[in-house]
C-alpha cells in the first residue's frame, strides 16, 4: 500500500491531473482491480467533481462508452512514454475526438493560457480532455505521464525521477513484485548460479 507522500509524488501536476484521475478510474486485474465510473451516475458525478461538467447536466450510457473509450487510448498513448509503441489505433481514437473538440485560447492574468472547450456537457468535457492532453505535450509535462509497468496493473502515475526512467506506480508495491518475480525466473532459468 502506498504511503500518502508517495501517492502524492506521484500526482500530476495542474490539469494534466484530472487526465491522470480519469486514466485511474479503472487499473488493475483480478482481487486487486479498481473500477469506477460503472454507470452514467457515477460518470456525472466524477466529471462534476473534477470541474469538466455542470451540476445536473445529462449523462447517458453512450457518454459513458465514450468517455471509457478516451479513457484506453489515452492508456495506450501514455504506455507509449515507457518507450512502448504508440497504437495507431489510439492515436485514431484521439484524433476523431480533438477532430470533435472545438477549443479556444483563453489567457489568464495569473497563468498560462488554456485551451477552453466552446461547448457544454459531455461533449465539452471529452473537449477539454483533448486540450488538457494537447497543452501537456508541447509543455513537456506529458512524457512524465506514464502507467505502470506491470500488466496487471497500468495505473497512471507522473515519474518525477531526475532521468525520467520510473516505470512502476510504486517501488513499494509493483516494482518490489515485479523485481521478485524477475529472481525467481532468472533463479529457475539458472539454479546452479
Amino acid at each position: 500500500m502506498m504511503t500518502l507522500q508517495e501517492e502524492q509524488s506521484k500526482a500530476a501536476p495542474g490539469a494534466l491531473a484530472v487526465v491522470q484521475a480519469l486514466v485511474n478510474t479503472q487499473y488493475g486485474q483480478g482481487r486487486r482491480a479498481h473500477r469506477e465510473l460503472t454507470s452514467p451516475e457515477q460518470l456525472r458525478v466524477w466529471l462534476v467533481a473534477h470541474g469538466l461538467l455542470a451540476e445536473g447536466a445529462p449523462v447517458t450510457q453512450g457518454d459513458v462508452r465514450r468517455v471509457f473509450q478516451l479513457r484506453e487510448a489515452l492508456r495506450s498513448l501514455l504506455r507509449a512514454n515507457q518507450e512502448t509503441t504508440m497504437l495507431a489505433s489510439s492515436i485514431e481514437v484521439f484524433n476523431r475526438y480533438a477532430l470533435d473538440a472545438p477549443l479556444t485560447v483563453h489567457l489568464h492574468p495569473d497563468g498560462p493560457p488554456t485551451l477552453e472547450p466552446d461547448l457544454a456537457g459531455v461533449d465539452g468535457a471529452l473537449a477539454r480532455l483533448v486540450g488538457i492532453v494537447f497543452t501537456a505535450m508541447t509543455d513537456g509535462t506529458w512524457a512524465r505521464l506514464k502507467v505502470c509497468r506491470n500488466e496487471r496493473c497500468q495505473k497512471a502515475f507522473y515519474d518525477t525521477s531526475k532521468n525520467r526512467s520510473g516505470a512502476w506506480c510504486s517501488m513499494a508495491g509493483c516494482g518490489s513484485r515485479l523485481k521478485a518475480r524477475a529472481y525467481r525466473h532468472r533463479r529457475a532459468a539458472h539454479p546452479e548460479e
